[in-house]
């Protein structure tokens, strides 16, 4: 076998897995008897039998526990790319005069699932954006650490991480290390929603990191 017919055949492989983990993902949003937001689909995905799971019967469902393997981040950042993808919406319901955010299958996502849209690496091409600034290795742990803070605050307010900035902004703000709201906001795509809901933590990560290499 030539190096050009390996080529294709692990492109055709790498197809196939992306499909089949991003029609899993979609298809368990069709079998919720009612919508949820980010972190209880995250439970269902990876069988998390918690007392909501297990008094809503969703243990019971065929995608219950079928990706298990993957941590609650990976699986995290397929939701974020699948709604970046348009395969997800984000929808608010009111309850007991509140909005919480829930996911929902698109109509491009139905045809995706169905298999009438033409396959493509709707994982791969996201995640392999040429244009997304290199951390370099020193601020490896930085950045880890700030993609920590943005899953806890996503989790904490159930939305997809993407909500609270992009994968852009966050590795922006891990090579630019502001410790000032006036360098923070200076990043593009820091807006003042960011800046008001989120600035406080990332700017304390920052700080608490570069302390820490001062003193080493």
């Amino acid at each position: 076998m030539t190096d050009n017919n390996n080529s294709e055949l692990i492109n055709s492989l790498l197809s196939e897995y992306e499909q089949t983990i991003a029609r899993l993902v979609l298809f368990s949003l069709t079998e919720l008897p009612f919508p949820l937001g980010v972190k209880k689909t995250i439970d269902v995905l990876k069988g998390n039998k918690s007392a909501f799971t297990i008094n809503h019967s969703l243990n019971k469902l065929y995608t219950f526990s079928v990706l298990p393997g993957y941590t609650r981040d990976q699986l995290s950042d397929m939701l974020d790319i699948l709604i970046n993808n348009g395969l997800i919406a984000v929808e608010n319901v009111n309850l007991n005069e509140e909005n919480y955010p829930v996911l929902k299958i698109t109509a491009k996502g139905q045809d995706y699932l169905q298999g009438k849209l033409p396959t493509e690496f709707v994982l791969l091409d996201v995640l392999m954006d040429k244009d997304v600034p290199e951390i370099p290795e020193d601020d490896q742990d930085l950045y880890y650490k700030l993609k920590l803070t943005r899953r806890q605050l996503a989790e904490e307010n159930d939305i997809p991480a993407f909500m609270v900035c992009s994968d852009m902004v966050l590795r922006s703000i891990c090579i630019k290390k502001p410790t000032e709201n006036e360098d923070l906001e200076k990043i593009k795509g820091v807006g003042p929603k960011f800046m008001e809901n989120y600035s406080k933590q990332f700017l304390y990560v920052i700080r608490q990191w570069v302390t820490r290499e001062k003193n080493v």
